[in-house]
């Protein structure tokens, strides 16, 4: 009899294959307990090696003893020719196929059933109301025409969203990363130049949310969307997507990844290329090259970022929190450390170097310093741009943040060419510079692939401003409050459009009724335009002092000129023009006055010889006409 026929008949491969199936189950079951209760991965790792340890041990065991029916007995004892000894065979057979059975539904359940909290097969949670808003409707419709509701279209075959990928462990710091990833993914995605991918900002709406994967479909006006799941214990990650056709919530795509953390970042392009075969799209090598050499590929840089990123907002909603924005440029840097070519990282950062430029309080030499800084962390993000739609934005921000402002017009025009998803920053001073038609289009495709993202609606309502359509303006401001119910910045142009409309009292009593840090501006804003300057006048240090050392200055030149102090106007705009940056702070308060000229050019040479390098028109258009001011300026 050879060696492995007398394996065979003291049960030892049996043994073997039971311990290795009950191995690999005790090893699910630990993963999933370990994770729930928060312990390290290390505890996992203790456990394999005891498992890997004890399989010699077994089969020594089971060469020398055997179960049967009468109890353990040592292999020589047992006699064979004994039925029993058979039926402890069928018995070893049939614990083997019930574990490998068990293995098996196992393996399904953990690839197929979906891990996030947003499902296809989720009840429906609470509802979400789609924006009625018209992304192809005519930008040159005629003026005072308001738009009317249209039938939402069915959504683009080759679009798609990109839900964050729900975090599956306690550990807060894997939110940020789970987020990191999706984010990641996303933009691959929306680089593919025959897809189209809702941004960030709408599809992050649905961070933490229960719903149902058609009702998430029809709000973001999608045909399919991409979730998935991620665990991360120690080292390793275990990251679960799956691409659902919304129309009926059937799985084109769906796989696990079991990588270590250097590895998980071929994760995030395979699952783009994934999704992008599964719509039939077809990348070349090149497409491929550029995905991968763009991508952030550090686990730590990940969650720097996006830490630094939701401080980032957090601190603008709060009125600019100074402290909180050096915190999150420390952690911007920090990720920059770790990602030298992060650009996305390099364009947040330059935000608080901006501030600085421009406030009361820091050193000439401070601001120097700053305007420095920002031309640095500028050009890197131009640098390492991920795609050319990105570069032009941040072109705008280097044309208009220079000395020289002879490139601003053609910087605008390139970046409001584009049509991609991507986020701008200073180019909503487009209409300063006689693009506001322009803006209001890249305005209405960014509601298009952002839907859920107010500050579209609100940049589409400032254009249609600007252009003199005040009803437009208010049915684009009311669309933005279905999804920012009374939001400061839309409570403020609610009122600057019913101003410009000719309804004063409305605009006061609309005003009056805000809630938000919006009330006083608003109702100074509308006092000044029904002639009541004294109250208007009577509200403005406060309004001032509450605007904090960034927003003091600004505040001060918008309503000093709105209530008829020229002089105090004049003084605060000469301050300002002798500023890096300053001349880009006086085009803001033009555009955001919505009044022509808030102050005399002749007390701004340095912004006079930049607007005239630009060929931009002074004094600007006059929307809305407050009396006091128009007696200032030596009207009647």
């Amino acid at each position: 009899m050879s060696f492995f026929q007398e394996l065979k008949r003291r049960k030892v491969v049996k043994t073997g294959i039971l311990y290795v199936v009950s191995g690999w189950l005790i090893l699910q079951v630990a993963d999933l307990l370990f994770d729930l209760m928060g312990l390290p991965a290390t505890w996992l790792r203790l456990v394999l090696v005891l498992l890997m340890l004890g399989l010699p041990l077994v089969l020594m065991f089971s060469w020398v003893y055997e179960f049967t029916p009468d109890g353990l007995r040592r292999e020589k004892d047992i006699d064979r020719s004994q039925p029993t000894t058979e039926t402890t065979g069928r018995r070893l057979d049939t614990l083997i196929a019930v574990l490998l059975i068990v293995a098996i539904m196992a393996v399904a359940a953990d690839r197929l059933i979906p891990e996030s909290g947003v499902s296809s097969g989720e009840p429906p949670g609470s509802p979400i109301e789609a924006s009625a808003v018209d992304p192809a409707s005519d930008p040159e419709a005629e003026p005072g025409v308001a738009a009317t509701t249209p039938t939402v279209p069915a959504p683009p075959s080759q679009s798609r969203a990109v839900l964050p990928f729900a975090n599956m462990s306690k550990d807060e710091e894997n939110e940020y990363f789970a987020d990191g990833l999706s984010e990641e993914i996303l933009n691959f995605l929306a680089d593919v130049p025959d897809l189209r991918v809702t941004a960030r900002t709408s599809s992050f709406q649905f961070k933490g949310r229960n719903l149902d994967i058609r009702e998430v479909a029809a709000a973001l006006n999608v045909a399919h969307v991409l979730e998935g799941s991620v665990r991360r214990a120690g080292d390793r990650a275990r990251v679960t997507a799956q691409l659902i056709r919304a129309a009926d919530g059937y799985h084109l795509w769906s796989e696990t990844y079991d990588r270590t953390l250097e590895d998980v970042f071929e994760v995030q392009t395979d699952i783009a290329e994934s999704v992008t075969e599964a719509l039939g799209v077809v990348m070349d090598e090149r497409q491929r090259k550029r995905m991968r050499d763009v991508g952030v590929r550090d686990v730590e840089a990940f969650i720097y970022y996006q830490r630094a990123t939701r401080m980032f907002f957090d601190a603008h909603a709060n009125r600019i929190g100074m402290d909180m924005l050096r915190e999150s440029a420390e952690l911007y840097t920090r990720a920059i450390e770790l990602e030298p070519k992060f650009a996305a990282a390099y364009h947040m950062r330059s935000d608080y170097p901006a501030h600085i430029m421009t406030m009361i309080g820091p050193t000439p030499q401070e601001r120097a310093e700053a305007a420095a800084r920002h031309a640095d962390d500028l050009a890197n993000a131009v640098r390492y741009a991920r795609n050319p739609q990105a570069r032009a934005l941040m072109e705008v921000d280097r044309a208009l943040t220079s000395s020289n402002w002879r490139d601003v017009p053609r910087r605008l025009e390139e970046a409001l060419a584009e049509t991609s998803c991507d986020e701008g920053g200073w180019v909503e001073v487009a209409p300063f510079f006689g693009m506001a038609q322009a803006l209001l289009k890249r305005s209405r495709a960014m509601i298009e692939c952002d839907p859920l993202n107010f500050y579209n609606y609100y940049m589409a309502a400032t254009n249609l401003l600007w252009l003199e359509r005040p009803a437009e303006a208010r049915d684009a401001v009311s669309r933005g409050f279905a999804i920012a119910p009374n939001h400061p910045f839309l409570e403020g142009l609610e009122v600057k459009a019913l101003i410009a409309e000719g309804r004063l009292e409305e605009a006061l009593e609309t005003a009056e009724a805000s809630k938000s840090w919006s009330h006083d501006n608003a109702v100074a804003m509308a006092s000044a335009a029904s002639g009541d300057v004294e109250a208007a006048r009577s509200m403005v240090n406060g309004i001032v002092a509450a605007g904090g050392p960034w927003q003091e200055k600004y505040l001060t030149l918008l309503f000093a000129a709105i209530v008829g102090d020229r002089e105090t106007a004049n003084q605060t705009a000469a301050w300002y023009d002798g500023l890096p940056g300053g001349p880009l702070m006086l085009s803001a308060v033009v555009l955001e006055c919505l009044c022509g000229a808030p102050f005399d050019l002749s007390e701004t040479p340095e912004f006079a010889r930049r607007i005239e390098e630009a060929g931009a028109d002074w004094p600007p258009p006059k929307v809305i006409d407050y009396p006091a001011m128009r007696k200032a300026a030596g009207g009647p």
